[in-house]
């Protein structure tokens, strides 16, 4: 038989072992006093119970094993010694990883603190009903898997020489880990990132030096489940994801079989028998081919069911467009994921937007922006070409969507980058239309109507003719069929939000109205939504600020003083009064977009603006004290204050 053949016979010896422990597996009540053997004296300290030799005391607190009895039932009399080593060494984990989160330290400092320690774990194990000398059978004689007590010792010679949680984390810089493995892991589809992810970095430090790498395994998982993850090592999703540890019959299949796949990485630390560390891989590589192959398939369905007329994309592609996803090739980045430029072999540019939340439930905002963008066609919106699904060791799970690429960048880019050039007139006529056409066709011509939620300058994209394109539909919704406003949970961003779907969540076509008004003050002034005033050093509203102007008859001050004697003012002067009304805090007192667009086009008169009231309850959008404009002619009171109900008509 040759070695892989061998590898493979005892490999499935495992985990025939191992499926019958999960079968077997029930919570353990503990014996009485008569079944522990004579041990050294115990004392007392810091609540722990201490095992002293001489003047050493183990820093380990074995007190969880209390909770997590498992090891009972995998070292019965009739459990043969690897199983009952690998529960063991999990229950050791356990510890460790406590004492890393507390002292920052992966191993114990001598021999003699070990054997204590040992001696300790002992112990604790006969108060759990454990009768077998276990430790003397894993740590101190010859054994199946040739686990040592010298594992748990201080040594620069294991895993790269790290010692410390600082010395981890400058060997292996920032990795996925630290947000995957960081919260919730009894959620299966985040234990599974979680899990594929501590293996991308245990190959990472292997590939270092493969001579220094024993316990790199140990390491990893014990840096995840004591440091990363913020629940700690004795929670009961973490221990089990992560250390294999189990407090019952776990109720899902999928668990099981992610408890012995972690199971077997994270207690075959101490492996050096070549027979078993092939079977491990063997293993484990064919469970990540088949964790890969659900997400790729989870995502498949999800897109063809949604968006089949897209084009599908290499990963290798997209790679190679964008020069492997380098900084050089960042276009922007947001709470999404990144944005990247990439140009394809037949020289065409393109924009990649490459998904942070890979995990089931980042599966809305995905499907959301694939489902609505496939939807829409239309010259002012942003053009979807294709997507990409894909999945590696080295790379993890990948969703990716690609754009035509905008050559001018954001209307952000140009409003407040001065390294850019001024805006001219023109240009900023024909952008302000622009945008109004895209929402226009949004709020109206598509069925069911799409309300986008996130209109400001990052979003409205210029193409190489300073066209402008209505992009990033990841918040959009769609209108209810006979419903004309409905309640969500409020997204956007601070300066741009209308009011009534800010304090109260309620979400018509009008929120994007409000949005887009106060875009077409910032393009027509070059202020930011938020910025101070020279009235008032406080953060203002650019739509307060607007309106305090053209109340003072000095509705051309709201124009950039760059381009304010470079067009036609009455053109510019009708912006301004369509930005004004569009923002106007009164839901029932803004156009539609289709109204502003024919105003903006001159086709239809504006009407007299009626005065800006507060809401009755403004002090929760703080506008008295950060955003508004207070000034000695423009001071908000209370008398003229409106309630929700007129905020809302």
């Amino acid at each position: 038989m040759g070695f892989g053949g061998i590898c493979l016979a005892i490999f499935i010896i495992l985990c025939d072992l191992w499926h019958m422990h999960l079968a077997t597996l029930q919570p353990i009540v503990g014996r009485g006093a008569e079944d522990i053997t004579t041990l050294p004296i115990v004392i007392e300290s810091h609540g722990r119970k201490m095992l002293q030799d001489d003047e050493v005391q183990c820093p380990l607190d074995f007190s969880i094993l209390n909770k997590y009895t498992w090891i009972n039932n995998e070292c019965g009399w009739t459990q043969n010694t690897s199983t009952c080593c690998i529960a063991v060494l999990s229950g050791m984990g356990l510890s460790l990883s406590k004492y890393l989160r507390e002292t920052e330290l992966f191993e114990l400092e001598d021999a003699t603190t070990t054997d204590v320690c040992l001696n300790n774990f002992q112990f604790q194990l006969r108060q759990i009903g454990v009768q077998r000398d276990v430790v003397t059978e894993c740590f101190k004689r010859p054994n199946p898997l040739d686990f040592e007590s010298s594992m748990f010792i201080r040594s620069p010679s294991l895993c790269q020489g790290i010692q410390t949680v600082d010395d981890f984390r400058k060997t292996v810089g920032q990795t996925a880990i630290e947000n995957s493995c960081k919260s919730d892991l009894g959620n299966h589809d985040q234990c599974t990132l979680c899990v594929n992810d501590m293996h991308i970095v245990i190959d990472k430090l292997v590939k270092i030096n493969a001579s220094k790498s024993s316990e790199c395994f140990d390491f990893v998982l014990i840096y995840a489940a004591g440091v990363v993850n913020i629940d700690g090592p004795w929670d009961r999703g973490t221990a089990y994801c992560i250390l294999a540890v189990a407090s019952g019959v776990p109720s899902a299949s999928k668990k099981v079989k992610l408890g012995l796949y972690v199971g077997l990485g994270a207690l075959g630390a101490g492996v050096t028998s070549l027979a078993v560390g092939g079977a491990f891989w063997y293993w484990s590589m064919r469970r990540r081919a088949a964790i890969h192959r659900k997400f790729v398939d989870r995502n498949s369905k999800i897109l063809k069911s949604n968006a089949s007329s897209l084009v599908w994309y290499e990963w290798s592609k997209l790679k190679a467009a964008t020069h492997g996803f380098t900084q050089e090739y960042l276009l922007g980045e947001g709470g999404y994921g990144s944005v990247y430029k990439g140009e394809l072999k037949d020289g065409r540019m393109i924009a990649v937007k490459r998904f942070r939340n890979c995990m089931s439930e980042g599966d809305v905002d995905f499907l959301n922006e694939v489902e609505v963008i496939s939807k829409v066609k239309h010259r002012h919106l942003l053009v979807l070409h294709g997507c990409c699904v894909a999945t590696s060791n080295n790379e993890g799970h990948q969703r990716m969507l690609v754009y035509d690429y905008m050559r001018h960048g954001s209307l952000a880019d140009y409003l407040f980058n001065k390294n850019n050039p001024v805006l001219e007139w023109p240009e900023r006529r024909q952008i302000g239309i622009g945008m109004a056409k895209g929402l226009a066709y949004l709020h109206a011509e598509v069925v069911p109507h799409i309300i986008h939620r996130d209109i400001k300058p990052s979003n409205i994209l210029l193409d190489e003719h300073f066209h402008a394109r209505v992009a990033d539909f990841g918040l959009a919704k769609l209108t209810p069929e006979n419903e004309t406003h409905f309640t969500t949970h409020i997204v956007g961003t601070h300066g741009y939000v209308a009011p009534e779907y800010a304090l109260y969540g309620q979400l018509t076509g009008k929120s994007d109205v409000y949005s887009f008004g106060v875009c077409l003050l910032e393009l027509l002034s070059g202020r930011p939504a938020l910025a101070e005033s020279k009235e008032n050093p406080n953060l203002c509203l650019v739509t307060d600020w607007a309106w305090w102007l053209v109340k003072e008859g000095r509705t051309m001050d709201v124009v950039d003083v760059n381009i304010r004697h470079k067009g036609p003012q009455d053109v510019m002067q009708r912006f301004v009064m369509v930005g004004i009304l569009c923002a106007h805090v009164l839901v029932d007192f803004r156009p539609s977009m289709t109204e502003a667009l024919r105003m903006l086009e001159g086709d239809t008169d504006i009407p007299e603006i009626p005065d800006r009231p507060l809401p009755l309850n403004f002090d929760m959008l703080d506008l008295e004290s950060n955003s508004y404009c207070n000034s000695a002619q423009f001071t908000p009171s209370r008398e003229g204050s409106i309630s929700k109900s007129e905020l809302l008509r």
